[in-house]
């Protein structure tokens, strides 16, 4: 909502808020190096995605046309030293991702996330009421835990 970060485990009905800067990239950051959270696939909505995304890329390449829901793109894959990630960007004049999976080659069994966009609003209809946060009936408010609480 510009003012908090607020994360809801639906099936528990357990959520907290706290405080947050008041831009998505702010946000995201904040959430990354103070509350130890990473939102897969966040690096997409950054202002300067591009640069995130390529940083410490070794290599690239262009695999080929795929189709993702039903939407023509051009499939790229790219490697850095911890990890390999693909990108699906659709075809034709708004050349939107379509599709992103990430695998961490660092660590055992090389776990993948996985994203695929299928409808791209590109003019919502947004309102303050859209941002805010309604705690579920019977929810039940938690803190978060400080990163030092959580060290591994």
């Amino acid at each position: 909502d510009g003012k908090n970060l607020t994360l809801l485990n639906k099936s528990n009905k357990v959520y907290a808020t706290t405080a947050a800067p008041d831009t998505l990239d702010g946000m995201l950051e904040f959430a990354r190096t103070k509350l130890d959270i990473v939102a897969p696939g966040g690096d997409l909505f950054a202002t300067n995605a591009y640069d995130i995304l390529m940083t410490d890329v070794t290599e690239g390449f262009v695999v080929g046309k795929a189709v993702i829901a039903g939407v023509r793109c051009d499939h790229l894959a790219f490697r850095a030293p911890h990890v390999d990630w693909q990108i699906w960007i659709q075809e034709g004049p708004q050349p939107l991702p379509r599709k992103l999976v990430i695998t961490t080659r660092d660590v055992i069994n090389a776990p993948q996330f996985s994203v695929e966009v299928t409808r791209w609003n590109l003019a919502p209809k947004l309102t303050p009421q859209t941002f805010a946060f309604t705690p579920p009936k019977g929810g039940q408010k938690v803190e978060f835990l400080p990163i030092s609480a959580g060290a591994k």
